[in-house]
C-alpha cells in the first residue's frame, strides 16, 4: 500500500503531490505590492476554499529579499529539462522576474526520483536553501497581509 501522505515535487510510481504551490508576482519595479496566490493541492479541505489573491506590501526589507532571491537564482544551475530534484529538498521554485529572467528547478508536473545530469555543489544546495527561506518569508508576509 502506498501512503497518500507523501507530498513534494518528486514522483515515481505515484505522481508528485505538492504540499503547497505559491505564485509570487512582481509585475514591475514600480509596483508597490507583490501578488501572492497560494494553493495546497495535498490538503483536500484547502481545495474546497476559494483561492484569494493576497498582496505583500513592498518595503525596503522586502525589496532587499526579492533582490537577494533573484541574485541567488541567477547563479544556481538548473537542468535544461527539469526532470529530477537536483537540490534534494523536494521543493520547486519557479521564478519570472520583471526583466524576463526565468528560473525553475522542477517541471510543472514535478520530477522523477532518479538522478539528473546536472551536478550541484554543496554551496549550490546551501544557496538553494536560502532561496527557499526567502520564499517562505515572503509567503508568510502575504498571509499576514491578507486584508490588503
Amino acid at each position: 500500500m502506498i501512503s497518500d501522505s507523501y507530498t513534494g515535487i518528486i514522483g515515481g510510481f505515484v505522481p508528485p503531490n505538492p504540499s503547497a504551490v505559491h505564485d509570487l508576482t512582481l509585475e514591475g519595479t514600480d509596483t508597490p505590492y507583490i501578488l501572492l496566490l497560494s494553493q495546497f493541492p495535498s490538503d483536500p479541505a484547502a481545495q474546497q476554499v476559494e483561492l484569494k489573491l493576497k498582496s505583500i506590501q513592498i518595503s525596503d526589507d522586502t525589496t532587499s529579499l526579492v533582490k537577494e532571491l533573484e541574485g541567488i537564482l541567477r547563479k544556481l544551475p538548473t537542468e535544461d529539462v527539469p526532470s529530477s530534484d537536483i537540490y534534494d529538498k523536494n521543493i520547486g521554485i519557479f521564478w519570472q522576474g520583471p526583466d524576463g529572467f526565468m528560473w525553475t528547478n522542477s517541471a510543472p508536473q514535478g520530477c522523477g526520483q532518479y538522478e539528473g545530469g546536472t551536478v550541484v555543489t554543496k554551496e549550490d544546495k546551501g544557496a538553494f536553501n536560502r532561496a527557499v527561506e526567502i520564499t517562505e518569508i515572503l509567503v508568510k508576509r502575504g498571509v499576514a497581509q491578507e486584508g490588503i
